[in-house]
């Protein structure tokens, strides 16, 4: 048997271990920067730790080999094994160790352990793994100079090839419909950016790095696909690892059931944190290369702390942040347990992997777990964050939008699929009055003034962030993703409603009255559009129905939260109650809303 051949080499950078890590640990963009080829990654279902075989050029040869988890360590280390199935070794070892220095600076520690099949191949191996290393030391460098300057991560020299034709049409249509400045800068990224920073745009995430408000930005690159600008995916997203586990151009490939390959995992899909929208550039305007270059590295899945492969009947310990914190603890395959960090707790842990669903665990900062394999399938276990900072677009927001409602009204989910939202904010709206208007003023009035006031609440709803769902009769359905947006969308219908009523004497003989509920709901595809359903819709349209002509009616708690954050006047609350509603078990607590000085018109149905 072959003995590995070992190379290393020390990168001494001045930037600090929190700055490179981030950087150094996106593995994607390391291969991509030091020239290794693209990978082809198929899914692997044995009893080893690997999910994908990978297939890839390395040293001039091809080669396939199991994709197996890396393993880390937050900010300490981190590196993964390959066993090849083809090509000159049998066992490729890649290891980076990140050891702070006296001066305040990181030395970056690269190891790499490469097994030849055949004694004659160790003199090619040795130039190979020397000349590798090199390239990822000189990579390493270029990255310590730009994050210690302050610049971050340093651009990958790889760029596709742009139309510029298509490109100069599409940004002179963006401009149209944008902001000028966000419309310039998400053309220059267009042009000029590396492919791995426009392979997959996350407009939450390009806006934190631009310092822009996310939801312009959001709005701005839903134009951009109206534009021709760029192309839109939905990703169903892993409730586990957090990554991609499938990528659709619309809504109606989407299904109710997904699967993660890596986490060995089904899971529900749901449109609050199982399905992101990511952008990229039209086919049309820019060619560019996907990737991958990898599939896994810490930078993925950036809120685990700690990950190692658990050995079949052997054990695995995963070092404990020193932040006191709320974390959980994840084995292949779905069990899981929350983990409390605490300085009350104990210095270690010993955890069985198949009884890891039960209690909640807890332990010191800077102490370890140790998780035992009392099966013999080998697997990873990972201790990650029980939050994490949400940069993800979710389809929730996106579909609750009034952008998306008006330019991508044909991208609605498949018949029969319903997908769940946690919570959404459901406004009802109904004019009193209005059918003893049509008697008074005769048809054509009345419907004038019935278009007039939708008119004034469509456009109040619009200017919140709320999308119209859609009109019954003269009643309005609208939709928020956060509810307190439409706490104030009718605060201003109220305000507005009354001006409305003294700009004609026909006015007069009606008013407005209004529910807002906010929980979770189902969305489906009804009559072409994406509509929702649910006990949630229900209690919102009951709570409109309790309202009286220029009155507002809300949940307590919503009342609270609202007046708490500064986006209703306590003053403007006329009454409490428990009201009894149809359809609905328990009584619900509920507030009267009414505008000083907005003395309602007699009650009427609509």
């Amino acid at each position: 048997m072959n003995h590995p051949i070992v190379t290393e080499q020390v990168v001494s950078c001045r930037a600090d271990s929190c700055s490179l890590w981030p950087v150094v640990t996106d593995t994607d963009r390391l291969n991509r920067a030091v020239g290794m080829e693209r990978v082809t990654f198929v899914p692997l279902a044995d009893e080893s730790a690997a999910r994908y075989i990978g297939a890839t050029r390395m040293g001039g040869f091809d080669v396939a080999y199991e994709e197996r988890p890396y393993e880390w360590v937050y900010l300490q280390r981190f590196g993964v094994e390959r066993r090849m199935r083809s090509g000159p070794v049998s066992t490729l070892k890649m290891s980076f160790e990140l050891e702070p220095t006296q001066a305040g600076g990181t030395n970056v520690l690269l190891r790499l352990a490469l097994t030849p099949r055949l004694r004659f191949l160790i003199p090619i191996i040795k130039y190979r793994a020397s000349r590798s290393l090199k390239r990822i030391h000189d990579e390493i460098r270029r990255i310590d100079e730009a994050v210690a300057s302050g610049n971050g991560a340093p651009p990958v020299r790889q760029r596709g090839e742009v139309d510029e034709p298509a490109l100069r049409q599409a940004s002179a249509a963006l401009e149209k419909v944008a902001p000028p400045e966000l419309a310039r800068r998400l053309v220059e990224l267009v042009r000029g950016a590396p492919d791995i920073d426009v392979s997959r745009i996350r407009p939450y995430e390009l806006a934190a790095a631009w310092g822009v408000d996310r939801r312009l930005l959001l709005v701005t690159c839903l134009s951009a696909v109206r534009a021709g600008l760029l192309d839109l995916s939905w990703e169903v997203v892993c409730p586990s690892c957090r990554t991609a586990t499938s990528t659709s151009p619309s809504l109606g490939e989407l299904t109710e059931h997904g699967g993660c390959q890596l986490c060995d995992l089904e899971f529900a899909i749901d449109l609050d944190e199982a399905v992101e929208a990511t952008f990229a550039p039209a086919e049309g305007v820019r060619r560019f290369d996907k990737g991958p270059y990898c599939s896994g590295g810490p930078a993925r899945t950036p809120h685990v702390v700690s990950q190692s492969i658990l050995p079949s009947r052997g054990e695995a310990t995963l070092s404990v942040p020193t932040e006191a914190n709320h974390y959980r603890l994840f084995v292949r395959g779905g069990a899981a347990v929350p983990v409390e960090v605490s300085e009350v707790a104990t210095d270690s842990l010993r955890v069985v992997a198949s009884a890891a669903e039960s209690t909640e665990l807890q332990v010191k900062p800077g102490g370890v777990i140790t998780v035992v394999n009392d099966s013999t399938i080998e697997k990873h276990v990972k201790l990650e964050h029980a939050s994490w900072p949400k940069l993800a677009a979710t389809a929730r927001e996106v579909t609750s939008l009034p952008a998306f409602r008006r330019d991508f009204s044909a991208d609605t989910l498949k018949p029969g699929v319903a997908l769940k939202v946690s919570r959404v904010g459901i406004f009802f709206s109904d004019l009193t009055g209005s059918t003893q208007l049509y008697s008074t003023v005769g048809d054509a009035a009345a419907f004038r003034l019935v278009q007039a006031h939708f008119d004034l609440v469509l456009d109040i709803i619009d200017r919140r962030g709320g999308t119209v769902v859609k009109t019954i009769g003269d009643a309005v359905m609208s939709v928020f993703a956060d509810e307190l947006d439409g706490v104030e969308a009718s605060v201003d219908i109220l305000r507005a409603f009354e001006g409305f009523r003294k700009q004609h004497p026909d006015n007069e003989l009606t008013h407005i009255k209004l529910g807002v509920y906010a929980g979770p709901a189902f969305v489906v595809t009804a009559n072409k559009i994406l509509d929702y359903f649910g006990q949630s819709v229900n209690i919102a349209a009951r709570l409109q129905g309790e309202a009286r002509s220029g009155e507002l009616v809300l949940e307590t708690s919503l009342v609270e939260r609202a007046v708490a954050e500064g986006r209703l006047d306590a003053a403007s609350i006329a009454e409490r109650w428990s009201a009894r509603l149809k359809g609905v078990d328990a009584p619900v607590e509920v507030a009267r809303v009414r505008l000083a000085g907005g003395a309602p018109a007699p009650s009427a149905g609509g």
